[in-house]
């Protein structure tokens, strides 16, 4: 097996047990915490069979948006600056099918995404459906009370991960007035409840200091959080460049973020991540796909060019995309880059295989 995909698979595995203390203080979730982890075991077998057998690269994380409907109209927001066809949306149906396949295939980590996921009708069914998964939801918050909160509660292996930009300043400032407030309420009723959950943010030139160099990551993991996702800000455009991080700050982050991952008592990932340890980009398969809410398969989110399209075919036929394969090919030189994703910083390149496929 690749080296590179190899430790991909073992980092996973640490994630799953990393929060074995949550587990002991909220036994309510042990059975299916050990559920998922047999099947990330059988999973691994499934996708070496597939690969050794038919050179089928199955990945083990699919990352899927679900929409592109939002309840917040969030300032740089990179999904609605890719104005997709929202009469294209894929139904909930669709989206049903889809992980059923993956789940077959090996796939073991569902990452939901939207938009925002919550407007998506019929959405909980999918870890209903597939206890043996681990979904992790990338939401917003706001609408995670009442029913919904209820329902999600239920869920042991759905990890919803809320969203936020600092403190209340640079949240409010970016995602509108009052949403720092609502999403932290949220959290405390989430601790309270003994929900397992986690925090998104994205890290730019102007909050790092505030996320990374200071105690915040801490109050976060006080505040309940199992899981902090630090997500380096990908630009829009070039109105936008400003809001990567700077070369000392990506350096730093690089020579810390091992130490962050062991100081806290909760899972830190930061993405799209170090490339270097897994010898270049871990999408196209490598470690992940994305699906879009139009159901193109694409190497990455960032890079919304694709050939194929699940709803016109299974998962299975979808996955030898011959755009993926020449990604996944080249994943050596898709190394560090400016703008945090090494895919997005050849955009062009990318989108030239669209051509060179259709």
């Amino acid at each position: 097996m690749n080296e590179g995909i190899a430790l991909f698979n073992e980092t996973l595995t640490e994630a799953v047990s990393k929060n074995k203390r949550f587990l002991a203080r909220r036994t309510s979730y042990i059975p299916s915490f050990a559920r998922i982890g047999i099947n990330i075991g059988k999973s691994g077998k499934i996708r070496e069979t597939l690969a050794e057998s038919e050179n089928l690269v199955v990945p083990p994380v699919l990352i899927i948006s679900v929409t592109n409907d939002c309840n917040l109209a969030c300032a740089g927001c990179y999904a609605c600056s890719q104005h997709r066809d929202k009469s294209a949306e894929m139904s909930a149906a669709q989206i049903e099918r889809v992980v059923d396949e993956a789940a077959t295939l090996g796939v073991c980590v569902v990452m939901i995404a939207g938009g925002e996921p919550f407007l998506k009708p019929d959405i909980l069914k999918l870890p209903k459906k597939h206890p043996e998964l681990l979904f992790v939801m990338f939401t917003n918050g706001l609408l995670l009370t009442g029913d919904t909160a209820a329902a999600v509660r239920k869920l042991k292996n759905l990890v919803p991960v809320l969203s936020l930009e600092g403190g209340r300043q640079l949240t409010d400032a970016r995602r509108g007035e009052g949403v720092y407030d609502a999403v932290t309420a949220v959290m405390r009723s989430l601790d309270e409840s003994g929900q397992l959950f986690g925090v998104s943010v994205t890290l730019t030139s102007v909050n790092y200091d505030e996320i990374v160099r200071s105690d915040y990551l801490k109050r976060m993991q006080d505040a309940g959080c199992r899981a902090a996702f630090l997500i380096e800000y990908v630009p829009c455009g070039a109105e936008d460049l400003s809001l990567c991080l700077t070369d000392e700050q990506k350096a730093h982050l690089r020579a810390t973020e091992k130490d962050l991952y062991h100081r806290h008592d909760m899972l830190i990932v930061s993405l799209p991540g170090n490339e270097d340890p897994y010898g270049g980009c871990l999408a196209s398969g490598r470690g992940f796909l994305h699906i879009g809410s139009n159901g193109s398969l694409e190497a990455c989110p960032f890079a919304p060019y694709s050939d194929t399209n699940v709803k016109d075919m299974p998962l299975k036929q979808a996955l030898k995309s011959r755009l993926i394969q020449e990604v996944r090919h080249n994943h050596g030189k898709l190394k560090e880059s400016r703008g945090g994703c090494a895919l997005k910083e050849n955009a062009e390149w990318v989108k030239s295989l669209q051509s060179r496929s259709s």
